[in-house]
């Protein structure tokens, strides 16, 4: 049933026919593509150096010198032409001041190792100088210098769930630098924290999904299977930061621990799992002494009685399996 259009063609009804919301024609749906797709490019610049540039200054400067000369000759010489040696002097004057402004403003520049700058002209990407050295850029223009230095992020201890739902603290340290300098200032906001929220959200995301501890043998965890979860996070990272420029250089898990609330109770399980595990072993070796011994006094002829022999295992299984003085036996 539809409902009533209320004098509008573009009135949304409940037939499912109706797919006026949907219609190219409503200005509403004509979204600019360019404009939400389009991402920063880095573009490479070459300057010319700034000591060429000082060569043609003084050059401009010699021949305002020389223009001033000539006209204040010829006005000393002829006083008629004193208007000349003004238009011309201070015409002269006034051309090489101009040019040191505009030479000054902003175009020399110094660029130093594993530096960039980055030209903004009217709020328009010109391009990034990477040429270590003195240049001369573009005069009243924005620059904005940028580091390529390789950068590290200690990450600060992070609670999550593992696999199990188990409270674990993970800390990360994380190993980049800037390779696009274009994507790095104008498609995120502060790259530097990009890397540091992308880093503990790739670290969240990996802690989820593998266990503290291998359930079954073999079994990845976060305890036992450091090259691969450290791969798996590195490779997380990269795809997560790929939009702002920054390279990856490595990203590894520096701690992993159990939650506050369950540590003591985890540890109690460690040390009963090894206890158990200590407890098999003498076992297993008291067994196999006993039953060297009985052997060894069977090759030399000692017969045991059933009852002396019962008596001789057990004595020498509670000497060796909980310590008992070895002397009660022997006495006996």
């Amino acid at each position: 049933m539809k409902e009533g259009n209320f004098g509008s063609e573009n009135f949304i009804t409940t037939d499912p026919n109706n797919l006026n919301v949907m219609n190219p024609e409503n200005p509403l749906n004509n979204v600019d593509k360019q404009s939400t797709g389009r991402k920063s490019t880095e573009k490479i610049v070459k300057l010319a150096r700034g000591c060429h540039c000082w060569i043609k200054i003084c050059v401009v400067f010699a021949i305002s010198v020389v223009l001033f000369g000539v006209s204040l000759g010829v006005a000393l010489s002829n006083r008629n032409m004193v208007f000349m040696f003004a238009f011309t002097g201070i015409g002269a004057i006034g051309i090489f001041v101009c040019f040191c402004i505009l030479t000054c403003c902003n175009g020399f520049i110094i660029v130093n190792p594993n530096e960039a700058i980055v030209y903004q002209y009217y709020g328009r990407y010109i391009g990034t100088l990477k040429e270590n050295g003195y240049f001369y850029g573009f005069p009243c223009s924005r620059s904005t210098r940028v580091s390529l230095r390789t950068n590290q992020y200690n990450g600060n201890k992070v609670r999550v769930n593992d696999r199990e739902g188990n409270p674990v603290e993970l800390g990360i340290i994380v190993i980049w630098r800037i390779g696009d300098t274009a994507k790095a200032l104008y498609d995120v906001v502060g790259y530097e924290q990009f890397v540091r929220t992308q880093s503990d959200a790739s670290l969240r995301y990996i802690g989820c999904k593998y266990p503290y501890e291998p359930i079954v043998p073999g079994e990845i965890s976060l305890k036992s299977g450091h090259e691969i979860i450290n791969k798996e996070l590195k490779g997380e990272l990269r795809k997560r930061v790929d939009v702002s420029g920054i390279i990856i250089e490595d990203a590894r898990i520096t701690e992993i621990a159990y939650g506050a609330e369950v540590a003591n109770m985890m540890l109690q399980k460690q040390t009963s799992n090894a206890t158990a595990y200590a407890k098999d072993a003498i076992v297993r070796g008291a067994t196999t002494a006993v039953m060297n011994s009985l052997n060894e006094f069977a090759k030399n002829g000692y017969e045991f009685s059933d009852e002396a022999k019962n008596k001789y295992v057990t004595d020498m299984m509670t000497t060796l399996c909980m310590g008992s003085d070895i002397n009660k036996i022997v006495g006996n």
